[in-house]
């Protein structure tokens, strides 16, 4: 009798611990901080969550279809994991595919609108040496083609760091060879070596015609391209004429005036998976 208690004891143990090991992950739009604040609600009430190749939106703060609400949404690619306190995205795909967030009001660049992260970009699979994390789109992107700005991780040489590139004109995009500026956030010897596998709190505002970026609450620095490498000390006169005195990007006058819209998520350049977590997503649109 003593030993089939025991083993009943064991099994009894087991089988709670095994459960609180499985629960269920929570959908991102219903999780709640230990201070009962559904922290990701804001944020999702303005946005689409679009499908790796961009024609199937997966979820959709402004749909009246309730298979595409967030309230309840919750998947393996897109998920608050039990126990944890983090949104997460799983992306796995080809080239230039993604699942992102867009978004729904498009901005004048004159006006203030802003858009915040605490983003980490977990993990990324071998060979994949690119992952856009913040984007600023226009909706003319037929004829445009690239974003006006957009944040990654690069792999270099085994070194992975925070890349910002800014496009300087708006020219057609099959009628030109677009050209852009690029940022990096540098370390305290002045190498792009940014520690990327913990959370990184990322800002980007437009207003006024002109994009502030930081990480960290840091500026990035312009870096110019000589000889295959950059450098900021590369960089002339004429390579700086769309950074301001402040180190933030001065948007080129043939840019539209509005239409511009904030984007973030997984966007990969080469075939593979990355799993990027968010601690907090806030936007600030005045549309």
């Amino acid at each position: 009798m003593k030993i089939s208690y025991l083993n009943s004891s064991i099994f009894l143990g087991l089988t709670v611990l095994s459960g609180s090991v499985l629960a269920a992950d929570t959908a991102p739009y219903n999780y709640e901080n230990s201070a009962g604040t559904a922290i990701f609600k804001s944020a999702l009430d303005q946005v689409k969550l679009t499908s790796p190749d961009g024609s199937t939106k997966l979820a959709d703060a402004s749909s009246s279809d309730p298979d595409l609400s967030f309230d309840g949404y919750v998947t393996d690619d897109f998920r608050v994991p039990s126990g944890q306190n983090y949104m997460q995205i799983t992306h796995e795909g080809a080239s230039s595919s993604r699942m992102e967030f867009r978004h729904l009001t498009d901005f004048n660049r004159s006006d203030t609108n802003t858009m915040e992260g605490t983003i980490k970009i977990n993990s990324t699979s071998d060979g994949l040496y690119e992952v856009t994390v913040l984007q600023v789109h226009n909706s003319d992107s037929d004829n445009i083609g690239a974003p006006l700005m957009r944040i990654a991780q690069i792999v270099e040489d085994g070194t992975k760091f925070y890349e910002a590139k800014l496009r300087l004109s708006a020219c057609d995009k099959d009628t030109c060879d677009a050209e852009y500026d690029t940022y990096r956030w540098l370390d305290s010897s002045g190498e792009p070596t940014v520690a990327t596998n913990q959370h990184r709190s990322f800002y980007v505002q437009v207003k006024d015609s002109v994009v502030t970026m930081k990480m960290d609450d840091i500026r990035g620095t312009l870096m110019c391209q000589s000889g295959g490498e950059y450098s900021a000390d590369h960089c002339d006169d004429d390579d700086q004429e769309h950074t301001n005195s402040s180190g933030d990007h001065v948007i080129d006058s043939d840019w539209p005036e509005d239409g511009f819209f904030f984007k973030t998520g997984a966007y990969i350049q080469d075939v593979g998976t990355t799993v990027v977590r968010y601690k907090s997503l806030y936007f600030d649109v005045e549309g």
